[in-house]
């Protein structure tokens, strides 16, 4: 090879060396660019729904906030007796709008898909004022019995678990018209069972639902247990306060809902369990099968004694 077709060809290997060069600085560039229109688009919104916020936030109602990107919106209604309700938002796209929390009970309405935020407001702003009962209700059981379970109360939480004493708590579910329905004994009490069974056929719906239980118990005021809720909430396993299960030896169990309970009908056994840990124990001891209408049958891990156990908390 002659020096001139040697320096041709280093000069085009040269050149296509910095053409690929080239090549891949500006398919670095490219993605740089694309990544960061996604993320300016990912916090922008259309016209409309921006037009739509301006007016909203000049009229002063609802109060609406914004998330960690705009497109994370919580409005704020405030009912008649100035309660705060708080429902969130994502903006999915235009003419497009879900809600992403909302701490009430479940409705039709959280489900769907909304055109505009207005549209969303009007209906929530309904949904508090019909629940006007509701909440009164719940507030006036938080207020004068002592609540076992939900822990963390809310409107979200449709139920309470009364404490009736260290073995029996009442469980009692309100509906959104304000009305107690569901109301069993979680826990083995044949005194409590049969007051509540010759109560609920005297219900006075005229009164409120506190005011029935205590007709029911013939109550002057709710029992309290040996330490208030609020302590019982902070308690570890290791306290011996709060009982811990007699199968998984423990007391509050991330995958296991509720706290242990005297569920074993013997009054002299005192043993708690979750529901869950007995019946899966009795589920095991009568060989995995699964039983017959969701209640398995056994002899109590404990003190051999008949039990019974469900699948759920009915």
């Amino acid at each position: 090879m002659d020096n001139l077709t040697l320096n041709s060809f280093i000069t085009k290997t040269v050149e296509a060396v910095d053409l690929i060069s080239v090549l891949e600085r500006l398919e670095d560039s490219v993605q740089r660019n694309t990544q960061l229109i996604q993320l300016v688009k990912s916090n922008l919104l259309d016209k409309e729904i921006l037009d739509e916020i301006k007016s909203i936030a000049s009229l002063g109602t609802p109060q609406l906030y914004f998330g960690k990107t705009m497109r994370d919106i919580k409005i704020v209604v405030e009912d008649d007796e100035l309660r705060q309700h708080e429902i969130k938002l994502q903006y999915k796209g235009p003419k497009n709008l879900v809600i992403s929390d909302i701490k009430l009970p479940h409705s039709s309405i959280h489900e769907r898909e909304f055109a505009c935020i207005i549209e969303i407001a009007e209906l929530f702003n309904q949904n508090v004022k019909e629940l006007a009962r509701y909440f009164y209700e719940l507030e006036n059981i938080d207020e004068f019995c002592t609540v076992m379970e939900p822990i963390i109360k809310s409107f979200k939480d449709n139920y309470r678990r009364i404490f009736l004493d260290d073995r029996t708590w009442l469980h009692v579910e309100v509906t959104p018209e304000g009305f107690a329905t569901n109301i069993h004994l979680v826990g083995q009490s044949e005194c409590w069972h049969n007051k509540l069974q010759a109560g609920l056929l005297n219900w006075d719906h005229d009164n409120n639902i506190v005011d029935n239980i205590m007709a029911i118990f013939d109550f002057s005021q709710f029992p309290q247990p040996m330490s208030s809720t609020s302590e019982l909430s902070k308690m570890n396993n290791e306290d011996d306060n709060l009982a811990a299960c007699g199968i998984c030896l423990s007391t509050n169990v991330p995958d296991v809902p509720g706290l242990p309970l005297p569920l074993c009908q013997n009054s002299s056994c005192g043993v708690y369990y979750h529901r869950t840990c007995l019946y899966q124990w009795l589920v095991a001891c009568a060989g995995s099968r699964p039983p017959a209408f969701g209640v398995a049958n056994g002899s109590c891990p404990t003190c051999l004694q008949p039990i019974s156990c469900s699948e759920k908390d009915n």
